[in-house]
């Protein structure tokens, strides 16, 4: 082992050492980070008349700062494209960051100096988790491509706004961008085809390490890779003889397991694979520790969460539990408040617990994207998991997928999902295939298996293929090409299924 990989792996070592130290007590690193972040915003024009600086407890916090939404909250954050200082955090927001938009329209989003270090300091974290996985030597040796939006930031005012990673781009130390790819300039293209076009040509057989990127986007990176080999006349076009050092990827965005039968066909050989659960509020909040087990959370890291039991979401005024308070198995809503100056912000995100010491989590899906158009309570991890079982058991590998629930009708007096799905490689069984999944979410879904019984309440899912493509032409139609944008796996929608149908149909005439 080298000199860089000796201090590499020490470095990385003391990080994880940490993590493990705080991982025994949660509650007491996320009661520090609420009294330093209140400590930092008691002198700000939002803070001074909650009298931040006089909260002593978790349960003064909540009777003081109520829950507020995105409208309410950017009327404050945004007096930063005039100049405006010290508004909920001190000095002046620069940055902002453009969600991708998951459940509802895009929104800016600050991003304040102190973020971005806790966001450097997540990516340290990381980076050891890496070295754990799959040892130090290797990964200092190469290049980490990071297949992210582009990083080109727009002026607003006094501001700049763009992807979240274009922000963070801009401050990593100069030791860190030196083995990080793509180069600034093809970093910063936003048309997306245009970047994967220049990504296969630039980078098809260099020394890559480790790639992090959002599995859907990065299937279809391996995909072009295939066909450049084949075109300049390559002797394998799988990834892991394009890229022979290739050892980890990160996946963020989505989860990973329903395309872990993808990868497998397209790298050709095992890989670390390490998911990640992050937002573009709160940075990274959680790390995959362990290889297919949960995650586990990053608690000190300048971001206070609040749990609130999911079907109370919805409530005026819900419980809201700190880290200590939360239970094994149950659903819960993210609020969280960040030193981004983000205050009791609901997330959007449902996460539930499998350890609370070390606080572990799985991500449950989003609080207004659930499969339950008919009482049904299909959450997001219960539809992920069981597209991911068949895809095992099948020999199946989806591009990707969409779920649109069918009205009753007079001709079809009694509802149904349709399974919109696009392949690489289709069950040989379609309809053994959509059983197994609707066999899945019955054993696992109570409520489901009632509306199911008997086909009385639903009838069995509907498997409409779609042409190769599909998913991609009806992404780039809606201009949510690249990034952290997906696919959403409910139909947001009534015309989705008939956009997707119709594009299809094309497709498949030409």
């Amino acid at each position: 082992m080298g000199l860089i990989a000796k201090v590499f792996a020490h470095l990385s070592g003391r990080q994880w050492k940490r993590f493990e130290r705080v991982g025994a007590d949660p509650e007491g690193a996320q009661r520090q980070v609420l009294r330093l972040l209140l400590a930092r915003a008691s002198g700000t024009r939002w803070g001074r008349p909650l009298r931040l600086g006089e909260i002593r407890t978790v349960e003064e916090f909540r009777r003081r700062v109520g829950i507020t939404g995105y409208e309410a909250a950017a009327a404050l954050w945004h007096e930063a494209f005039c100049g405006a200082r010290d508004v909920t955090w001190p000095g002046h927001v620069r940055y902002f960051a453009l969600s991708s938009g998951t459940t509802a329209g895009n929104k800016l989003l600050p991003v304040t100096a102190d973020a971005i270090r806790s966001n450097l300091r997540a990516g340290r974290l990381l980076a050891a988790c890496l070295a754990r996985r799959g040892g130090a030597d290797n990964l200092v040796g190469g290049k980490f491509l990071y297949l992210g939006g582009s990083t080109t930031l727009r002026e607003k005012g006094p501001c700049l706004m763009g992807d979240a990673s274009g922000i963070v781009a801009r401050h990593i130390p100069f030791y860190a961008k030196a083995r990080r790819l793509p180069d600034e300039a093809l970093a910063a293209v936003s048309n997306w085809e245009e970047k994967i076009d220049r990504l296969v040509a630039q980078y098809l057989t260099a020394d890559i390490r480790a790639l992090g990127a959002c599995p859907s986007w990065a299937a279809m990176l391996f995909k072009q890779m295939r066909q450049a080999a084949a075109e300049r006349h390559l002797p394998s076009g799988r990834v892991g003889d394009l890229w022979p050092r290739l050892s980890h990827f990160v996946s963020y965005g989505m989860a990973f397991e329903p395309y872990r039968p993808a990868f497998e066909e397209y790298v050709g050989r095992s890989l670390h694979y390490v998911d990640t659960y992050s937002s573009s509020e709160t940075g990274m909040t959680a790390i995959q520790d362990e290889p297919g087990g949960p995650l586990r959370m990053i608690v000190d890291n300048g971001v206070f969460y609040e749990f609130i039991p999911a079907d109370r979401a919805a409530e005026a005024d819900p419980p809201r539990l700190h880290i200590g308070e939360v239970e094994l198995g149950r659903d819960y809503a993210l609020v969280v408040s960040t030193n981004g100056g983000i205050w009791a912000y609901p997330l959007g995100d449902v996460v539930r617990f499998v350890s609370l010491r070390p606080p572990r989590i799985v991500f449950a899906g989003r609080t207004q994207v659930s499969l339950s158009a008919f009482g049904e309570h299909v959450t997001l991890d219960m539809i992920e998991n069981a597209v991911a079982a068949a895809c095992r058991t099948f020999n199946t590998i989806v591009a990707d997928y969409t779920i649109a629930p069918r009205y009753p009708s007079p001709a079809q007096p009694r509802p149904a999902h349709r399974w919109l799905m696009e392949f690489d490689r289709p069950p040989a069984d379609p309809a053994a295939f959509i059983a197994a999944v609707d066999a899945s979410i019955r054993a696992e879904n109570e409520d489901y298996d009632t509306h199911r019984t008997d086909d009385y309440g639903l009838e069995p899912p509907i498997l409409i293929p779609l042409a190769a493509g599909t998913f991609y032409a009806w992404m780039k139609q809606k201009g949510k090409l690249g990034g952290q944008h997906k696919v959403p796996r409910v139909a947001r929608t009534p015309e989705t299924p008939d956009e997707l149908l119709a594009l299809s149909a094309d497709l498949a005439t030409h």
